[in-house]
């Protein structure tokens, strides 16, 4: 009894969860195989076997192709961009449990680990960093973008207030 409301929508129901599978499917290519100038051939291969669609999915599916469409023309040839933050949340959630084990919550110079937490790093990779950048360089692109960090700012605080005391 308590569900006899959803009797009437008995009919669309079916036309409802098609559309639901089409955004479905469409999300779940851009999201792991990322937007290129392929997505909208990935996309229809994917949405064919959804078929056949009632009309109006069929109206859907077309316009969502349209648009991956012409979003993909605006990429570069040979170009995959990100189609979702997924990738970019899961990185700075790695790196924020990394940096939890810190006193200082701050974006700081562990940020330079984020490319290790993308890459298959290999001893010969590791070699090739550890000899082609010095450490002074590190330094000054660390003062130049990230500045200095809470901690020396306090310490900096804290130490021309004793000088004044």
């Amino acid at each position: 009894d308590a569900f006899d409301w959803v009797l009437a929508y008995r009919e669309i129901l079916p036309e409802w969860a098609q559309t639901i599978a089409v955004s479905k499917t469409v999300q779940t290519v851009l999201k792991t195989q990322g937007l290129s100038r392929a997505a909208p051939a990935q996309v229809r291969a994917k949405l064919a076997a959804l078929e056949p669609l009632a009309a109006p999915v069929d109206d859907f599916r077309t316009a969502l192709l349209e648009h991956v469409e012409q979003e993909a023309a605006k990429l570069p040839a040979g170009a995959t961009w990100l189609a979702s933050s997924d990738i970019i949340e899961s990185v700075f959630g790695h790196y924020k449990t990394f940096t939890a084990r810190g006193p200082l919550k701050e974006v700081g110079r562990l940020v330079l680990l984020i490319p290790a937490f993308l890459s298959q790093l290999s001893a010969p990779a590791i070699r090739e960093a550890m000899t082609s950048v010095r450490g002074i360089d590190v330094e000054q692109w660390v003062e130049s973008n990230l500045g200095l960090s809470i901690l020396a700012r306090r310490r900096r605080a804290f130490k021309a207030d004793m000088k004044t005391a």
